[in-house]
């Protein structure tokens, strides 16, 4: 590599690498190479490096949470019949595994989880089940009452 490449570099250096970026592990610094590549290809490399750093940015969040005593999410119902609550309890916590919403993450996306439990209130209707039921997620956190 001559000193005109280093300092010019072409697309083809560029995906070179981040290739070797991405496979040491070092999706950052892949990314921040890949912005100025005009290369087919490279907006390809740049989804998958930036789906990396935000998986890893996610794992750190967790530990951060739970080191200040997060714990998670839980699904609180409403309602005086207690057989029927934790029917729509358990319904709730299949819809919003479905939608892939992860409970054991402090950050949610609040429009999935509406629309999540927009759908639960729905089939709850339908089952009979939800008169006057009302739903939402609540922090578990240490020390908290309803603790796992």
């Amino acid at each position: 590599m001559g000193i005109l490449s280093w300092l010019f570099p072409s697309d083809e250096d560029r995906l070179r690498k981040a290739r070797a970026l991405m496979t040491a592990g070092r999706f950052e610094d892949a990314r921040r190479g890949l912005v100025h590549c005009h290369a087919p290809e490279a907006e390809a490399l740049y989804e998958q490096c930036s789906v990396a750093v935000d998986k890893a940015d996610a794992v750190a969040l967790k530990k951060h949470a739970r080191a200040a005593g997060f714990q998670g999410w839980r699904v609180e119902v409403n309602m005086r019949d207690a057989r029927s609550r934790a029917r729509l309890e358990a319904l709730a916590l299949q819809e919003l595994q479905k939608a892939g919403i992860d409970l054991e993450t402090p950050a949610l996306d609040e429009d999935a989880v509406r629309a999540a439990l927009a759908r639960v209130q729905q089939k709850a209707l339908n089952k009979g089940l939800a008169g006057a039921a009302t739903m939402k997620l609540v922090p578990v956190t240490a020390g908290s009452a309803g603790s796992r």
